[in-house]
């Protein structure tokens, strides 16, 4: 049977297992719905793989060929961490389930760990593209602002620009989360605000691009105050769906809700840098363009850019953003010469 219809698939024993695993997912632990959502995603995966097999036929040698297809199919390291981790987490609640004590052995959910070479080798990805701060200001300059949702949309390809946010960041952050202090711009990333990976608040300075690129964000701030009655707590990107008025004419009408969908922001990326004439990249490839920026500077502004990304550590900053590519590499080796006494 063909992957994609494994998908329409289900088995009744599973889901009534799964649904009272996310009803103690949210009132034991407490977790949103978001989190609750991916759990059952990756659970998914793990049904489709077994062809919908009760979770109780659950063995050692199944763990093995789990990890050896997730590793088959290229996921990322990311990915496959966050599947064995989920996995694991619902193994070891539905281990102590009636039912199910005899029959999943907690033993066999220890099988759930790669090894150090799998590790090794999902590191081992590509180069990633991304765009240099001068194709990002070519393109943010080219971008119409005669309508509203130019406007928006400009805001947030410069705000990305600035701060290198991740899209859920940038689909969230307030109008109260653009702060000044003493001339100098930064995004206060609180997760009481907006979607903050790990719930961790931070602060994350401008980048000193040109004036007009911080100006395209702070003006739409003000246009959103001034003369929309927006407040502190509002989107700083809200929705700006297109309708027909009275006339049957085509109009925007703003709407004091945040862009629920990534897509969307991702669209608006799109769009720009296409009609830019540049290819499509992630827009969270800026987060790269800021690492391998800051891996040339000196060790303290490094330092803050680690920071201002929330990383944990500088290797996180350049091992999985930083790397450069081997056109830097051979100018950086070959701009510095040895000298020889």
């Amino acid at each position: 049977m063909k992957k994609r219809d494994k998908q329409d698939q289900l088995s009744p024993k599973n889901e009534r297992v799964k649904h009272q695993y996310r009803v103690y997912l949210k009132r034991v632990l407490r977790k949103d719905g978001d989190t609750v959502l991916k759990a059952s995603e990756y659970l998914r995966v793990f049904e489709v793989f077994t062809n919908f097999d009760g979770f109780e036929t659950y063995n050692e040698a199944k763990a093995d060929k789990f990890i050896d297809h997730l590793f088959d199919e290229s996921y990322s390291p990311s990915f496959i961490n966050n599947a064995l981790r989920e996995l694991k987490d619902f193994l070891t609640w539905l281990q102590r389930q009636k039912g199910y004590r005899s029959k999943i052995k907690y033993d066999d959910i220890g099988a759930l760990n790669t090894t150090n070479n799998q590790r090794r080798a999902a590191k081992s990805t590509g180069y990633k593209k991304s765009y240099t701060y001068e194709q990002m200001i070519q393109t943010i300059r080219q971008m119409p602002q005669e309508a509203m949702i130019q406007r928006r949309n400009k805001a947030i390809i410069s705000l990305n620009a600035l701060c290198g946010l991740r899209i859920s960041e940038l689909r969230t952050v307030k109008l109260r989360n653009i702060i000044n202090e003493n001339g100098n711009w930064f995004i206060h990333a609180n997760p009481k605000d907006m979607k903050v990976k790990n719930s961790t608040p931070r602060y994350s300075p401008f980048v000193q691009l040109p004036q007009d690129i911080i100006d395209n964000v702070i003006n739409w701030k003000n246009e959103l105050i001034q003369k929309h009655d927006f407040k502190d707590k509002s989107p700083l990107f809200p929705k700006i769906p297109n309708s027909f008025n009275w006339q049957n004419l085509l109009e925007s009408a703003l709407q004091k809700e945040e862009i629920k969908s990534s897509s969307a922001i991702r669209n608006v990326f799109e769009a720009a840098f296409k009609a830019a004439g540049f290819e499509y990249i992630n827009p969270h490839n800026f987060r790269h363009t800021r690492a391998r920026f800051a891996a040339k500077q000196s060790p303290e502004y490094l330092n803050a850019t680690r920071q201002a990304m929330g990383h944990k550590t500088i290797d996180t900053t350049l091992s999985s953003y930083g790397e450069l590519s081997f056109e830097d590499q051979k100018k950086i080796i070959a701009g510095i010469k040895i000298k020889v006494s």
